[in-house]
């Protein structure tokens, strides 16, 4: 069963809550896993540090050091091990290489931080969607435990990267899904490629077999994947769902209809590059989501940052 063994939690650590602190304080006890929690200062620029105090950027690391071990006390009481850092640098740049050096096998953050309760993913989100190695659990307003983990996948994928990619999403949806003891649903979006078009050319007749085939080669193809899964599951709380429509707008719109906690998806279209692309469909799904998002590359991934690189 996939599983988590070392979680880096990145905060703000001179926030008055923490959300995602409980989130992944939970998490790590239904694992057994170790937990980092971190906070990024970045530097100053050199004009600021020219006529600021010198101690002031000591000072400020001081302080949010003394907040992170204050967090990580209550942590230790619940008998997680918890060790604490203050990074420096370009934040997303500087969690990757924790992650990097450290062995971290998941990131998780609060999406959006420091822009406004509504704003879904900001740019260090993104930068972590794009870079990151490791799956990057990113954390929606409501912070609660997942109820109802969907796995958004492309079932009718040709790519074999992709279809290894739905294999490995089912089976870390799956085992979030035991660890919570959630319901955990596979969801397609399909649609008939140039149906608008069609309508001009087919009669009505026609054009409605076309759906239906369309329709019926989906579900089957989803259903190919759930057998496919390695992970045990319990049929009774793994449901397959099938929307119609543009991905993007299909899969929010289940996501508000059907009170999901957690969509669990892929982010990156193109592999074995060191710069890489987020896909389109991707990123159009993740402007649009509001819940709590995880998220996965496939194993070919090569990540662009580098311990040795100076920037």
């Amino acid at each position: 069963m996939p599983t988590f063994t070392r979680i880096l939690l990145d905060i703000n650590a001179l926030e008055g809550a923490h959300p995602a602190f409980a989130r992944a304080l939970d998490l790590a006890g239904r694992c057994g896993a170790r937990l980092k929690i971190v906070d990024v200062v970045p530097a100053l620029p050199q004009v600021a540090q020219r006529h600021l105090p010198p101690r002031l950027e000591s000072d400020l690391v001081g302080n949010r050091r003394q907040r992170l071990e204050q967090l990580a006390q209550d942590a230790r009481a619940a008998g997680t091990t918890v060790a604490t850092d203050v990074l420096r640098g370009q934040p997303a740049v500087a969690v990757i290489r924790e992650v990097l050096q450290s062995g971290h096998d998941l990131v998780m953050r609060a999406h959006g931080r420091g822009e406004g309760p509504q704003a879904a993913f900001g740019p260090i989100d993104q930068q972590l969607l794009r870079k990151c190695p490791v799956p990057v659990w990113l954390i929606g307003p409501a912070a609660e435990r997942p109820r109802h983990v969907v796995a958004a996948v492309d079932a009718t994928a040709d790519d074999p990267v992709e279809q290894q990619l739905n294999r490995r999403l089912i089976d870390l949806a799956c085992a979030v899904g035991k660890l919570h003891d959630s319901e955990v649903t596979l969801l397609h979006a399909w649609s008939v490629f140039g149906e608008e078009l069609l309508r001009s050319h087919m009669s009505e007749s026609e054009l409605s077999e076309c759906v239906e085939v369309t329709r019926r080669e989906a579900a089957d193809s989803l259903q190919g994947l759930r057998d496919a899964t390695s992970e045990p599951v319990d049929q009774s709380t793994l449901k397959l769902d099938l929307v119609k429509g543009r991905p993007d707008e299909a899969i929010r719109q289940y996501v508000e209809t059907h009170e999901v906690d957690l969509v669990v998806m892929g982010t990156v279209a193109r592999t074995g590059l060191a710069g890489i692309l987020m896909g389109n469909t991707a990123e159009r799904i993740l402007h649009r989501l509001r819940t709590s998002v995880l998220a996965l590359k496939p194993e070919e991934f090569v990540c662009p940052v580098r311990l040795d690189a100076d920037h």
